[in-house]
């Protein structure tokens, strides 16, 4: 899969809905995320996501596409995003691990750090 295509399949994860995540989470991920949330597994990431509350917004700085062994890939990149509502700014540094498996792209892990990220407006 082209760099492109992952990084949009990584986008689609920030603002994506509950299906999108079935369709595209291994069986086995897991996410950090910073307290109070912490560790999740693939039942409780389904079940948090909320149509509701999901991103509006994302943009990738700093972007850095790993690729250490065939069939697996990790993203590394500093994350803009928003809520749309008044308030809802994040920033974060971020990673990702996505396997190849039955020849297509699956989210095995991803972790989000807190951070003041330099990414334009």
């Amino acid at each position: 899969m082209p760099a492109e295509d992952l990084w949009e399949l990584e986008e689609r994860f920030w603002l994506g809905d509950a299906l999108f995540y079935e369709q595209h989470l291994a069986a086995d991920a897991r996410m950090v995320f910073p307290r109070p949330v912490g560790m999740m597994g693939r039942a409780q990431i389904l079940a948090s996501i909320d149509a509701d509350k999901r991103w509006r917004r994302v943009e990738f700085a700093d972007q850095h596409l790993l690729d250490p062994v065939e069939g697996t890939a990790v993203l590394v990149y500093a994350a803009a995003a928003d809520r749309g509502v008044a308030g809802s700014a994040y920033r974060a540094q971020c990673s990702s691990v996505y396997v190849r498996s039955g020849g297509r792209w699956q989210l095995v892990a991803h972790h989000q750090t807190p951070a003041d990220c330099k990414i334009s407006s």
